[in-house]
């Protein structure tokens, strides 16, 4: 997830994020009903699984972004508009995460990437960076409009 905390609207993966507000950038097979439009990039998917009701377990650390950071991030976000079982969703947000962060910041997915390789090694990094480490039930609320593929498109599921 990126938060906008920039005072003016950003552009994050093509859309335009108004201050204050976040979206939601990860890949998805086709296994979520509202994920069976395509296989790839889905923005805003997670916290609109969230609002119907389904419960996505989470860990999460956080770092600020400058612009440039933001520019790479958008980069790989262009760049992986894909899903496959060697490259999921960890390889996703771990790619995402490691295009920004540095050294010993770095997450690590696994030999083969896997959603628990992932949350340990994120859980590992936050205590050792002394990362802000947010560990919770809950996806972030939902946003805006869910959007799939790069560039967007607009999901025909966003009641």
């Amino acid at each position: 997830m990126i938060t906008n905390l920039s005072g003016s609207t950003a552009d994050t993966a093509v859309i335009n994020v108004a201050d204050g507000k976040s979206i939601t950038a990860s890949t998805w097979d086709e296994s979520v009903d509202v994920s069976r439009e395509h296989k790839g990039l889905w923005l805003n998917l997670d916290s609109k699984l969230n609002s119907n009701g389904i419960n996505l377990q989470n860990v999460s650390i956080q770092l600020p972004l400058r612009q440039i950071d933001l520019d790479t991030v958008n980069t790989n976000i262009k760049n992986n508009d894909k899903w496959g079982y060697l490259t999921n969703c960890s390889t996703f947000a771990s790619k995402i995460w490691n295009s920004i962060a540095s050294g010993s910041s770095k997450v690590d997915a696994g030999s083969i990437n896997t959603t628990a390789s992932l949350a340990k090694s994120i859980t590992k990094v936050g205590e050792a960076e002394s990362y802000t480490l947010l560990k919770y039930n809950t996806s972030s609320p939902h946003y805006d409009s869910v959007y799939y593929g790069y560039p967007p498109i607009k999901s025909n599921n966003n009641n």
